[in-house]
């Protein structure tokens, strides 16, 4: 639908020899449209709003004209749909965003709009067209669903402390009398354990994410002394693996270490992962005039080219009878790419099927600001 109407107005806008107005032309097939829409000019100033819009709003033109539409949005949600279409409109570039809007009987609606820059035959900026979704029955069950999620996580989390607890208060009493053998069955139950809690925490943090309340301690600190530390760790945790870590940084970074040590850890803990049959993987550090980088390579299964715009999406797993025998959610990388970009960077992957995979997390390096007196 949003298709044929951008194409319906593009056609309106073109025929210079009709008796009827092109611009009233698309204005009366949009009026017919179940869908709210909306036309703004090169100012950003909106122009028009099809009868769909005026009827979910309850409001007539005149009150919707210009930024008078702006009223109907959500106090909470106004500054980011503001710094949203301002951006959109200097980079003259389509956008996406969802937000609340208030309908006729007052209740504030979740919608998805979708805006699209508008062109002359000469390729001359001409103004947005839009279009908007009612998605607030989607945005219930996602709530109800991380509501779940978070009360579920909390009630395993107390039996699981527990056992742990016991775990290794047995470990240690069969380490004193030399039971070797059942001491071995204790220490594969904690790993257990902890696998689980690993599990609840991604959870959690996924639900935190989705809701915006994902905790943060910012702090200034060495970037080439934490992957160092963090490496450190993992080979203790990756005895299967020999990790080698090269190069050497020394950049600071302004952020949270123990979120950045969480996606890096994550990275480590796939390479190991799916590359069982190659037992070494790289770790190597480097930087440029604006980013520090670590860059986690490992000589495993590899990821196909049409999978590496889609592995940092949530849930996602690569299909396949080699793919489906490692355990996972889908949820690590999501979260590890979420982590990069809070702290203004991002995770980039470079793969070959059946070779090898690099992973690179990049993060603004900080700049201590010069007081100019």
């Amino acid at each position: 639908m949003i298709k044929l109407l951008e194409k319906q107005k593009k056609l309106a806008l073109e025929k210079q020899d009709s008796n009827f107005p092109a611009e009233d032309e698309f204005k009366l097939v949009a009026d017919y449209a179940p869908m709210p829409m909306w036309v703004s000019d090169v100012n950003d100033q909106s122009t028009f709003f099809n009868q769909a819009w005026l009827r979910f709003t309850g409001r007539n033109l005149d009150e919707e004209y210009g930024k008078g539409w702006m009223e109907g949005i959500y106090p909470d949600d106004l500054k980011k749909c503001i710094r949203t279409y301002d951006d959109a409109f200097q980079k003259q570039r389509r956008y996406k965003i969802e937000y609340r809007l208030q309908r006729y009987d007052g209740q504030y609606r979740w919608v998805q709009e979708n805006g699209i820059p508008q062109f002359t035959s000469d390729d001359i900026f001409n103004g947005f067209f839009g279009s908007c979704v009612d998605i607030h029955e989607i945005k219930e069950i996602e709530h109800r669903k991380d509501q779940f999620i978070i009360a579920a996580s909390h009630e395993l989390k107390t039996p699981l402390t527990s056992l742990s607890v016991y775990l290794h208060l047995l470990s240690g009493k069969f380490k004193r009398d030399s039971q070797e053998k059942f001491n071995h069955y204790i220490s594969g139950a904690i790993e257990q354990v902890n696998k689980i809690n690993g599990l609840i925490n991604h959870l959690l943090d996924l639900s935190r994410i989705q809701s915006g309340s994902l905790d943060f301690e910012c702090a200034v600190f060495s970037f080439g002394a934490l992957v160092k530390s963090i490496v450190k760790k993992m080979r203790v945790i990756i005895p299967s693996h020999k990790i080698v870590l090269i190069g050497k940084i020394s950049g600071k970074v302004k952020g949270d270490p123990e979120r950045i040590s969480q996606a890096l850890e994550n990275l480590l803990s796939n390479a190991a992962k799916y590359s069982k049959c190659h037992n070494k993987i790289m770790v190597e550090l480097s930087e440029d005039s604006k980013n520090v980088k670590v860059s986690v390579t490992d000589y495993g299964i590899g990821i196909g080219r049409e999978h590496l715009l889609k592995i940092f999406e949530r849930f996602y797993k690569i299909p396949g009878k080699k793919e489906d025998t490692f355990p996972g959610m889908g949820i690590g990388l999501y979260l590890s790419q979420q982590i990069a970009k809070k702290h203004g960077g991002k995770i980039l992957v470079e793969s070959e099927k059946n070779k090898e995979t690099k992973f690179t997390l990049k993060i603004p390096a900080y700049k201590k600001s010069v007081k100019h007196t």
